[in-house]
C-alpha cells in the first residue's frame, strides 16, 4: 500500500510540475506578444513618417493594406491544409452560410479595415507613444461601456468617474507636443488623437459583436475571414485613394518593418497569444496589454528618437487609474 501512495504522490508531482511548465511557457508567449504589438506602433510610425526625408512615407491606406493583404495571404495555406486534411479523415469541413459570411465581411471592415486605417492615421499625426497610451489605454474602458450598453446593464457611480477620469487623461495627452513640455493644442495632434480614441471605439464594437460568432468557430477561422475581408475593404480604399506607387520606393529596412507588421505582428503574434489563452485565464492575460505602451514609448525613443513629455506620462496614468476603477467597480 505504500508503494501505491508513492506513486500516487509522485505523479501528482510530475502533473503539478508539467502545469507549472506549461504556464511559464504561456506567460513567456504572452510577454512575447504583448513586446511585439508594443513594437508594432513604433513600426507603424517608421513607416507614415521616417524621419529620414529621403525614405518614402506611406499612407495609413496603403500600410494598413499592404500589411494584412499580406497577413491574410499567410493565412489561406493553413486554411487549405486543414481543409484538406479534414477531407481525407472523413471529418465535414466547415461550411459557412450566406449570413455567417455577411458576419465575417462587416467585423473585418470594423476589426481591420476601419481600425487600422484609424489607428495609422492617428499615429502619422500623433507618435507611437501617444497613440499606444490612447489605444491600449481606452479599449478597456470603451469595452466595458459598449458591453453594458449592449446588455441593458445599468452603470453605477464609480463606472462613471472611472469612465470620467479616463476622459480626462485622454485630455492631458491630447494637450502634449511631441517635441517638449508644452502645453499647446496641434490642430493635427488633435485630430490624431481623436483618431485614435475612435479606434478603441471600434474595437469595443468589434468585441460585442463578435461576441456569438466566437462561440460558433475556432479562431484561426474567426480571424482569417475577419483579416481577408479587411484586407479585401483596404486594398479598395487603397486603391480609391491612390498612392500603391509608393510602395516600389521603399527600401530594404522599410520593407523589414512592413515584414514585421504582417508576418510576426499579424500572424505569430495572435497565434501564440491564443496558445497563451489555453493555460492563462483570458480576464488575467488582457491586463499584460498594458505592456504595449511602455514598450512602444521605449522603442520609438530608441529607434525614432521620438521624445514623450509630462502630459504624455500623467495622461497615461490617469487612463491607467481609470481603467482599473472601470475594472474593479463590478
Amino acid at each position: 500500500m505504500s508503494g501505491a501512495k508513492e506513486v500516487t504522490v509522485s505523479t501528482a508531482e510530475e502533473v503539478d510540475a508539467d502545469a507549472r511548465r506549461e504556464r511559464l511557457v504561456a506567460y513567456g508567449l504572452l510577454a512575447f506578444t504583448m513586446v511585439v504589438w508594443g513594437g508594432s506602433f513604433v513600426a507603424a510610425r517608421a513607416l507614415l513618417a521616417p524621419a529620414d526625408p529621403a525614405q518614402t512615407s506611406l499612407s495609413p491606406s496603403v500600410l494598413a493594406a499592404l500589411r494584412f493583404g499580406i497577413a491574410g495571404a499567410l493565412f489561406i495555406p493553413p486554411l487549405l491544409a486543414r481543409w484538406v486534411s479534414q477531407r481525407h479523415t472523413g471529418k465535414n469541413p466547415l461550411r459557412l452560410s450566406f449570413g455567417d459570411v455577411w458576419r465575417l465581411v462587416v467585423l473585418g471592415q470594423i476589426s481591420i479595415a476601419l481600425y487600422f486605417w484609424l489607428q495609422y492615421m492617428g499615429v502619422q499625426l500623433t507618435n507611437a507613444g501617444v497613440a499606444a497610451i490612447l489605444v491600449v489605454g481606452l479599449i478597456p474602458i470603451m469595452t466595458v461601456l459598449a458591453a453594458r450598453s449592449r446588455l441593458g446593464e445599468p452603470f453605477r457611480m464609480i463606472h462613471i468617474a472611472g469612465l470620467a477620469l479616463g476622459l480626462t487623461g485622454v485630455v492631458v495627452v491630447t494637450l502634449q507636443r511631441e517635441s517638449g513640455l508644452e502645453f499647446t493644442i496641434s490642430r493635427d495632434f488633435a485630430l490624431g488623437a481623436v483618431f485614435l480614441v475612435s479606434n478603441a471605439v471600434l474595437f469595443a464594437l468589434y468585441s460585442t459583436l463578435a461576441r456569438g460568432l466566437r462561440e460558433r468557430f475556432d479562431p484561426l477561422t474567426l480571424t482569417a475571414g475577419m483579416t481577408v475581408f479587411g484586407a479585401l475593404g483596404l486594398v479598395a480604399v487603397a486603391t480609391v485613394l491612390g498612392g500603391w506607387s509608393d510602395v516600389a520606393s521603399l527600401t530594404a529596412g522599410q520593407w523589414t518593418w512592413v515584414i514585421y507588421l504582417a508576418l510576426i505582428c499579424s500572424v505569430l503574434a495572435y497565434f501564440c497569444y491564443n496558445r497563451a489563452l489555453r493555460v492563462i485565464e483570458a480576464g488575467r492575460a488582457a491586463t499584460w496589454v498594458y505592456i504595449e505602451p511602455p514598450v512602444a514609448i521605449i522603442f520609438g525613443a530608441l529607434l525614432l528618437g521620438e521624445a514623450i513629455g509630462i502630459a504624455g506620462i500623467a495622461g497615461g496614468l490617469i487612463i491607467a487609474l481609470a481603467v482599473w476603477i472601470v475594472s474593479r467597480g463590478k
